[in-house]
């Protein structure tokens, strides 16, 4: 595919969005450019919220508390396909960015007579106001769908306080076709060591007696391995079975505090990184070997050490020229079982240091269901023949990935079967149970420190994942978009993700969690009933988040009160009062199979759920405490406890009819 044939297919992949109900075109282009900025790794979460001014302009804004940073992107719009942006523009652009975050800072920039304290732009200027003295970085983003002229981007530079570095970038559509190159595995990752990076890596070569992979060990500059990240981010470490945690934690930590203190004494200090390749280049000089050229490179251990110094290289305290990292490259001359081969690699290099469960929750049995549902189930039309399916996205970018793999008629089949405004990740997934089960504060402290919870819940409840279950999610997926359409229409002027999180979950208490799920994914639509309710919530819970004390809000930083359970609290008080759903509205329980529960089986799930929180925390550590039912018996008697303490009901009348043999025996044995 040729430059010109992926920007065509790039617009209408916008207008397509715009057309199916999505926002406007400016909105859909920045959102579509900065998918490519995230699946390239070198953001975190960026949020859309667009702000003009004569001199100030934002189309979107990232905070990274734990990378130190905080990135600015502005939107330019070429006037054609594959049109040039000149260097004045993109000047223009980085002074308005510039201007943002000064006037933001400063308190200018709200002070207009259209902008209300409650605007989420006013949100937003907060926001850059609390940053001062946690940055080390601001990154300034220019994105446009024009090709530009590198000569354009300033180099980095000092803020006039000297508290941190400005850098600047730009994504134009070349550097998105780029991304989509290597996503679609067109773009290896090649390393010419000489000619990119001014350097030769001395190895030493190991024996000769491995037929299936040729071993090496070299040093490579601090700089250069940092420069290779810079440009090939998590492409990188696609093969790693960690992601970049930023410095959060003692390791990297460690790293930064040797890379800042001590740059000398990194070599001796670091384990060094474990890489792979498909091919290497060498030459000797006077019997010494350097390598010169790599092909298909990849660091499967040491991810976490490559970022953390690529992180440094605009940070002012560290110089990498002192630098060195130990290096081991592993080139696979068995090219049939490569992928096995590089598996083994990563999987042994990583065992050497602990990793949690998490690290691999890609390959969870949970999300791998979810995912074999979502490739076999087909949306319901009412006809007989299937159209499309929900596309669950089990890994991040993978939708992208298996889309620039096709072309021609094979890529429009695919997006028919698949259409992208039907792509749930896993992020979304755990907003959704979140918020099912009444938990808007967790969601509104952010989808990654949500899912990080939403994962322990699931490993420790273990849910089955039946077509049913999957159903159900696809309802409050379609549920939670309708409710965004619906806070959308209101023009709030902000809070758009709050009100989202805090009317789902109303729509939650005030259906006992027992909406007819059944319906809306068999309709493909929320019951009108549901839209009339969300109209009448939209006011009350608006006043209760940002009406101030009267409301029993902290209007003043509505992001901060949404985030504490007290705010949740003190609305469910005010749903009390409003009438709840209708019998009509209501689903019928249901076994794991679908099959309607019957009168007994509704009353041995009432049973098991009639017992308090209290009573199976008491109950596991009696148990405990005298050493009696089973290990498993007892950690289930605790995980029913958490599970009433949550306000969760049983999910079956399995686990149910589990809870009441425990209690039984637990009676048989003495507990009163």
């Amino acid at each position: 595919m040729e430059i010109k044939e992926f920007a065509q297919d790039f617009h209408d992949n916008v207008k397509m969005a715009v057309e199916m109900g999505g926002e406007d075109f400016t909105h859909e282009l920045a959102s579509a450019i900065l998918e490519y900025i995230e699946d390239n790794g070198e953001v975190n979460a960026p949020e859309i919220c667009t702000f003009q001014k004569t001199r100030a302009r934002v189309t979107a804004y990232d905070y990274n508390d734990e990378a130190e940073s905080l990135d600015l992107f502005y939107l330019i719009k070429a006037d054609n396909m594959l049109g040039k942006v000149n260097n004045s523009k993109i000047q223009q652009g980085f002074s308005f960015l510039k201007s943002f975050y000064n006037e933001a800072m400063n308190g200018t920039l709200l002070k207009t007579s259209d902008i209300s304290k409650n605007d989420e732009i006013a949100e937003v200027a907060r926001l850059v106001q609390s940053t001062k003295g946690n940055i080390t970085q601001l990154r300034l983003y220019i994105i446009t769908d024009g090709m530009t002229d590198p000569a354009a981007v300033p180099d980095p530079e000092e803020d006039a306080d000297g508290d941190f570095v400005i850098e600047h970038n730009v994504w134009d559509i070349q550097r998105v076709f780029q991304q989509h190159n290597i996503r679609a595995g067109k773009e290896k990752v090649e390393i010419d060591f000489p000619t990119d990076y001014n350097t030769e890596l001395q190895c030493l070569k190991m024996s000769d007696e491995n037929e299936f992979v040729d071993a090496y060990m070299a040093i490579i500059p601090g700089i250069t391995l940092a420069k290779i990240y810079k440009r090939y981010q998590q492409v990188l470490l696609e093969k790693n079975v960690r992601t970049f945690l930023q410095f959060k934690g003692k390791v990297n930590k460690g790293i930064r505090k040797t890379l800042r203190e001590e740059p000398e004494m990194f070599f001796s200090y670091n384990n060094g990184i474990s890489t792979t390749a498909s091919e290497i280049e060498l030459k000797e000089i006077e019997g010494v070997m350097y390598i010169t050229r790599l092909y298909d490179w990849q660091i499967v251990n040491g991810g976490q050490t490559t970022a953390s110094i690529a992180a440094s290289l605009a940070d002012r305290e560290v110089d990498l020229r002192k630098v060195f990292v130990p290096m081991k490259v592993s080139v696979i001359r068995d090219t049939e079982n490569a992928d096995a081969l590089v598996k083994a690699i990563s999987t042994s290099a990583n065992s050497q240091t602990a990793i949690k469960n998490s690290d691999f929750s890609a390959n969870e049995p949970y999300l791998i269901d979810l995912e074999n549902l979502s490739r076999r189930e087909w949306v319901p039309n009412g006809n007989s023949k299937l159209v499309c399916k929900w596309y669950f996205e089990r890994t991040r970018g993978q939708y992208l990935d298996q889309l620039a793999q096709l072309s021609g008629l094979s890529e429009k089949s695919f997006k028919m079967e698949y259409p992208k405004n039907q792509k749930i990740t896993k992020t979304d997934i755990a907003k959704y149970e979140t918020l099912w089960n009444m938990m808007p504060y967790n969601v509104c402290r952010g989808g990654e420190k949500n899912y990080s919870m939403f994962v322990a819940d699931i490993k420790r409840e273990k849910p089955v994942v039946t077509p049913v279950y999957f159903y159900n999610m696809i309802a409050k997926c379609i549920l939670f978009n309708t409710i965004d359409s619906v806070v959308k229409s209101k023009k709030l002027g902000g809070y758009k993700a709050n009100m989202n999180a805090y009317v789902m979950a109303a729509i939650s208490f005030l259906s006992g969690k027992n909406l007819d799920l059944k319906f809306i994914w068999e309709h493909q639509r929320v019951q009108q009933e549901v839209v009339d309710k969300i109209e009448e919530l939209i006011p009350l819970v608006w006043m209760h988040l940002t009406g101030g004390a009267g409301s029993g809000s902290q209007a003043a930083n509505v992001g901060e009160w949404t985030k504490k359970p007290e705010c949740w609290n003190r609305l469910k008080l005010k749903l009390g009062d409003l009438d709840k759903f209708d019998d009509s509205l209501m689903q019928d329980e249901t076994n794991e199979d679908g099959s309607c529960l019957n009168t007994a089986q509704r009353d041995r799930i009432q049973e098991a759920e009639s017992y308090s929180p209290e009573f199976w925390f008491r109950l596991a550590n009696w148990a405990k405490a005298r050493d009696l039912l089973t290990p498993i018996d007892r950690k289930a008697a605790f995980n029913f406890g958490t599970m009433r303490s949550r306000n969760r009901g049983m999910k079956s009348l399995k686990q149910a009819q589990y809870a009441l043999k425990i209690m039984s025996r637990a009676q048989e044995l003495g507990f009163e």
